[in-house]
């Protein structure tokens, strides 16, 4: 008798994995495939459809004065400048910024200095001679040339 029941618990169980597996393929095969990962390459729209929205070129002013220490989604020797009108939504401030860093620097400004700590206390290099809307420029070529941002991780 107990060979019988040997047999009939090893049936039993061989049930019971075979509907496991077969539940557990169920579940694998509903599970939607990821999607493919956002790259650079997926938020570029090419150079030569930028059209300069308020007379000025913004991709000039970009190459000639910022491209040296900035990228758009890369870390230089200055931050990445994609998003940055999410990460410093004052203009009036960001103007300040690029025409007298140094002023804005030593009024205190906490999200400045930080910026400035973590890119080993490099200074960025005043540009006093840059309208407003020569910035204004330069932050709508960066933001229609490049429609989606990298995550800010900075400050």
């Amino acid at each position: 008798m107990n060979k019988e029941v040997n047999y009939v618990l090893q049936g039993f169980f061989l049930t019971l994995v075979v509907v496991g597996a077969i539940a557990f393929s169920n579940l694998l095969l509903s599970i939607p495939p990821p999607e493919e990962p956002a790259t650079v390459e997926s938020h570029f729209i090419p150079i030569d459809s930028y059209k300069p929205g308020n007379g000025h070129d913004g991709k000039a002013i970009f190459q000639n004065n910022c491209a040296s220490c900035h990228s758009a989604f890369k870390d230089l020797t200055g931050p990445a400048l994609s998003g940055i009108s999410q990460r410093l939504p004052d203009r009036k401030l960001l103007y300040q910024w690029v025409q007298n860093p140094a002023a804005v620097l030593k009024s205190g400004n906490v999200y400045f200095n930080t910026l400035k700590k973590r890119f080993n206390d490099v200074q960025m290099t005043a540009f006093p001679d840059l309208s407003n809307a020569e910035i204004d420029a330069v932050i709508d070529y960066i933001t229609v040339t490049y429609k989606a941002g990298m995550p800010a991780s900075l400050p």
